[in-house]
């Protein structure tokens, strides 16, 4: 449903968002203080960072044992999977965390440590939340950035685009998997065929490291997804 309202979402809609949405985890920050805002981040930051890395064995399960959704386009197929099994690892986890942070309270101690140097908590926690939300607006962006591939309604806006491109430690970590989403959410609306709109997708989602080669080799050789040139682009 939200790609029917992309075109409510002006470069000036963006920029606005892109400015008050700092702002927002700022001040939150400043009135809920250090601990609340430390203990939330780094579990958060965790559990992402594990859920990327641990997703793949998950992800192959799925290939091998689910049957795909009939898209027009199958390599929508693997985002949906690569995404599903971000999510199941990323659910287990914050259970993990939890249950493991509550009887270590390693983040707390930290936390502790910290506040016992005498670093004012409310600018601290300023600071992480204004990180929190800044990795939310980075989320978001991607999203409407991905929708309006897909539904080839380009949305320019110079925040948003600084914000995706020049976030140096949100790049590093997310962006392979964000940018490999966009360009085949792009290959999509380029009017080829779907074989060869099958194929450069795979092609780019393998560039990226989004899917991995034995994974993608799995789905070719089982016919999961129909390529042209399959023997070409396992060669690569």
């Amino acid at each position: 449903m939200l790609v029917r309202y992309l075109d409510t979402i002006g470069p000036s809609v963006m920029n606005v968002i892109c400015v008050v949405v700092p702002v927002i985890g700022f001040l939150i920050g400043l009135f809920k203080g250090f601990v609340n805002r430390s203990v939330r981040v780094l579990e958060g930051a965790l559990i992402i960072v594990l859920s990327l890395i641990l997703k793949n064995p998950i992800s192959s399960l799925l290939y091998r044992f689910i049957p795909f959704v009939d898209f027009e386009y199958k390599v929508l197929n693997v985002l949906l999977y690569e995404f599903v099994s971000f999510v199941l690892i990323a659910l287990v986890l914050v259970v993990v965390v939890h249950i493991i942070n509550r009887f270590i309270s390693i983040i707390e101690k930290v936390v502790g440590f910290i506040i016992s140097i005498g670093v004012p908590t409310g600018i601290l926690g300023a600071l992480v939340s204004l990180v929190e939300f800044t990795f939310y607006l980075y989320v978001f962006i991607f999203v409407v950035f991905f929708l309006s591939a897909v539904s080839s309604s380009p949305i320019e806006s110079s925040l948003a685009d600084k914000y995706y491109y020049k976030m140096p430690v949100l790049r590093r970590v997310f962006g392979n998997t964000f940018d490999a989403c966009i360009e085949v959410g792009n290959e999509i609306n380029s009017n080829e065929s779907p074989d060869k709109i099958n194929y450069d997708s795979m092609k780019i989602l393998l560039e990226h490291h989004f899917i991995t080669k034995d994974n993608a080799r799995y789905i070719i050789e089982n016919n999961r997804i129909k390529i042209a040139n399959s023997k070409e682009l396992l060669s690569k």
